[in-house]
């Protein structure tokens, strides 16, 4: 009767390890944070972070379960536009001497169904934080093919999500005047691969590119 116990007991525990939540890895080289905004009802100003990072712990088992965070260096905004930019960062803006991260922490993860659903969290910005709700796609699971050199074959897979913040939630009140080019509503544009990097070598591209000093990767 023991044995039986103890047998179903570190089953029960084998189980419980094998359903915790995984860690992935945001692969630097292909993933994008864009953002859009109104300017004077005509064309739409489009810019990107070029900084930035998260983690992501994921149940697959129990999506609801999972953990995402995302840091984003404030100064790395880039609208194609240097004099832009320069104004972006200063304290009309973003305040990035003083307030230089920007983050999200995951509170729900809400399944809608297989492949989408609805990512809720607190998103920190200009030392304000704000509830933020995205929209989430998952467009495809895979595994990279052989025949990319140190990809190793490992799992990854792509997202597409969609959000909108509005700037005054984060005290961003700045308006030149009545009029301004500058809308209120900020959408977001987001895409990026994760992949499972657990047993990846140090020469893998997308475990490693960006995050290792000296790195160098395929055409570099």
């Amino acid at each position: 009767m023991k044995t039986t116990l103890a047998a179903l007991l570190l089953a029960s525990a084998a189980h419980t390890a094998a359903a915790a939540p995984q860690e992935w890895t945001l692969d630097l080289g292909h993933a994008y944070l864009g953002w859009e905004i109104d300017h004077m009802g005509l064309s739409r100003t489009v810019g990107q972070f070029r900084s930035f990072d998260g983690t992501f712990l994921i149940d697959e088992e129990m999506p609801e379960n999972s953990q995402i965070t995302f840091s984003v260096d404030a100064r790395s905004v880039d609208s194609n536009h240097i004099g832009r930019d320069n104004h972006l960062r200063n304290p009309d803006y973003l305040n990035a001497d003083a307030f230089p991260r920007i983050t999200f922490a995951s509170t729900q993860v809400e399944m809608l169904t297989p492949t989408t659903g609805k990512l809720h969290g607190d998103l920190t910005m200009l030392g304000v934080t704000a509830p933020l709700e995205l929209d989430f796609e998952m467009v495809r699971d895979r595994t990279f093919p052989a025949f990319l050199p140190n990809y190793d074959e490992l799992r990854a897979v792509g997202f597409e999500v969609s959000g909108e913040v509005l700037r005054l939630d984060h005290g961003m009140d700045f308006i030149a005047f009545l009029g301004s080019p500058t809308g209120l509503s900020i959408d977001l544009d987001i895409h990026f691969d994760l992949v499972q990097c657990a047993e990846a070598p140090e020469t893998n591209v997308p475990c490693h590119w960006g995050r290792v000093a000296g790195f160098k990767g395929p055409n570099e």
